[in-house]
């Protein structure tokens, strides 16, 4: 058996990782950040829909006053699986979110970690050659990658996803940007030698992961990946012609990773159709609204509110690219000019760096309107996770090329320990969160409801909705003072209404993607099941499927029923398009693990 080798340079860049999340191990929780509550009741009802049997859940059906959402059909679903192990584990919701988070940054730091040693190992190999048998290179590297890995974790933009946003895929997106560019750079630079089908799974794996983390991730990580790809393959085309393997390699991890994505994709554009999506690209969501100023990126404001004024003079947020991540992006472009160390990563680092820098301006508006798909990701400032990735990245490169020598001793250490600590204490004032009590209430329906009070405009309405409405019969059950909820069920109070006919409804039950009941039909009529109407949903009354259509002013569930007395069972399931879907990407899945595990054959 291998024996398992501990880095103790890994270790210690975890170590002190660590005090950058010091919030999630307080007592509480910062349900005021931007997105803090939804992290939280999307959980919950990720996990009711676990619960009531369905394994890829697609349904919430708190939202809209009870009547539900296809929430997970436009909510990129990963993150919560990897919030609901904790949830199966035995963690509150909450506490679950903050334990999601957690292994999101320390993941993160790992991967910069890896990238940064990966990208500069060639060059300590070849100071080995020359140095004295005792010299210890990669000592010198290892330190620039823990200093990386610092700046990457202490990113004030960072501290704004997971403190003053709250927003848990966009923050979870950080841990998959350099294991994706990793895996994908070893893919290119061995090409097809030795172990090429592990290389091309597991960058198939990783780039579907990212993109199963975030909704807007695919127009926002993938153009990232394609210039990746176009930088390694111009280096060997411009010595040896094109390079034909590598271009294949690449293209068959897209294409594989986008075989995986198909089970989140093909549902979103197929059925995303049937919802009113106007209400995520306009007002508060338009980007004409969020673009990012020139002096945004350096200025050292910090605050709690919001991306609100297109001038950005009243911004109420932090657009701060970080002191040292700048000081190193200056440094690099000197020292590109002078060094032949690792001097391809950086200036393809400071052209991407540049670039997105652009893209986030308002310089860029032409670019975004010629684009319209582009709206889709809504705050153009979001790409600040992708500039904040880049610049620490090119922060590692930087710190070792400026070395007095790469060999190590006390200039080297000492001065990659300093850097690593001014990384950290440079944002150290950053690491604050507004915390408040957890309630009860905030970890059921309760919470959903009360923020659709709040923000009525919040509302999401499918193509069957007639009128834009603030209540339902279910508004008095989440407003009960003696409201009770069992994780994986909804108020049961109006969930069934006769709208035609005589009769009585005897009993209700929901569950996170079913509800239903017994009526009792006097005379034959119709019976309303207030769950909003959405394929996927299915009625059984007494065990026999029956037809059913969208009431003419919720869009609810109708159907007729006749006289006597009936049970009602209905259950949000899939569609031939989710069928069709969720088989391509199977054997997908099954295609990447296939070159996994792929065994090694000798030369």
């Amino acid at each position: 058996m291998r024996r398992v080798r501990l880095d103790p340079y890994l270790i210690l860049l975890l170590v002190l990782v660590l005090p950058s999340l010091a919030p999630l191990a307080a007592p509480g929780y910062w349900f005021d950040a931007h997105d803090g509550r939804h992290s939280v009741f999307f959980l919950q009802m990720f996990d009711a829909s676990i619960r009531d049997g369905a394994l890829w859940p697609r349904w919430a059906l708190h939202h809209n006053q009870g009547l539900g959402y296809p929430t997970f059909l436009i909510q990129a679903p990963l993150g919560f699986y990897g919030a609901e192990i904790f949830v199966l584990l035995g963690a509150t919701i909450t506490t679950a979110v903050k334990l999601a988070w957690l292994t999101g940054a320390l993941a993160g730091a790992w991967g910069m970690y890896r990238l940064v040693i990966a990208w500069l190992r060639a060059e300590a190999a070849n100071i080995w050659e020359n140095a004295d048998s005792a010299a210890r290179p990669l000592d010198g590297v290892r330190l620039a990658a823990v200093a990386a890995g610092l700046i990457y974790t202490y990113l004030p933009y960072h501290f704004v996803g997971l403190y003053v946003r709250g927003a848990l895929a966009d923050t979870l997106l950080l841990a998959w940007l350099p294991w994706l560019i990793l895996v994908f750079d070893r893919l290119l630079v061995r090409g097809a030698t030795r172990g090429w089908p592990r290389r091309l799974g597991v960058a198939a794996l990783v780039l579907a992961g990212a993109l199963l983390t975030h909704a807007f991730a695919l127009l926002s990580i993938a153009p990232l990946v394609i210039t990746l790809v176009l930088f390694r393959l111009m280096q060997p085309w411009r010595q040896r012609g094109f390079p034909l393997r590598m271009t294949l390699l690449a293209g068959a991890a897209g294409g594989l990773a986008l075989l995986l994505y198909a089970v989140f994709l093909i549902p979103l554009l197929a059925e995303g159709q049937y919802l009113d999506q106007q209400v995520y690209v306009s007002n508060t969501y338009d980007y004409r609204n969020h673009f990012v100023q020139l002096g945004q990126f350096f200025s050292p404001f910090w605050g709690f509110g919001y991306s609100d004024d297109p001038t950005g003079a009243n911004d109420g947020m932090s657009f701060q690219l970080g002191s040292v991540a700048v000081i190193l992006a200056i440094a690099a472009l000197f020292v590109v000019r002078r060094t032949v160390q690792a001097r391809a990563e950086m200036a393809y680092l400071l052209v991407i760096g540049g670039g997105l820098l652009f893209v986030m301006s308002p310089l860029s508006q032409p670019l975004w309107e010629a684009i319209p798909p582009l709206a889709v990701i809504q705050f153009p400032w979001r790409l600040l996770a992708l500039a904040g990735f880049v610049f620490s990245a090119l922060g590692g490169l930087v710190l070792w090329n400026l070395l007095p020598s790469p060999l190590p001793g006390p200039h080297t250490e000492g001065g990659l320990i300093v850097m690593s600590l001014l990384a950290m204490l440079a944002s150290y004032p950053y690491i604050q969160a507004q915390i408040s009590p957890v309630e009860p209430w905030r970890e059921d329906g309760r919470a959903v409801y009360q923020f659709e009070r709040e923000h009525p405009d919040m509302f999401g309405y499918t193509v069957w909705v007639t009128a834009p409405f603030t209540t339902t019969a279910l508004s008095a059950a989440f407003a009960a003072p003696d409201y009770v909820e069992h994780r994986g069920d909804a108020p049961t109070q109006g969930r069934l209404e006769i709208v035609a006919g005589e009769g009585r409804v005897t009993e209700s039950h929901v569950g996170g993607s079913s509800a239903g009941g017994s009526v009792e039909m006097s005379t034959p009529g119709a019976v309303r099941l207030n769950v909003y109407y959405f394929p996927g949903w299915a009625v059984a009354v007494d065990g026999q499927p029956v037809a059913i259509a969208p009431d003419p002013v919720f869009g609810a569930i109708q159907f007729e029923l006749p006289r006597g007395s009936h049970r009602i069972d209905a259950r949000f399931g899939e569609t031939p398009v989710r069928t069709a879907a969720l088989l391509i990407s199977a054997v997908a899945l099954a295609v990447c693990l296939g070159l996994v595990l792929w065994p090694e054959r000798e030369k």
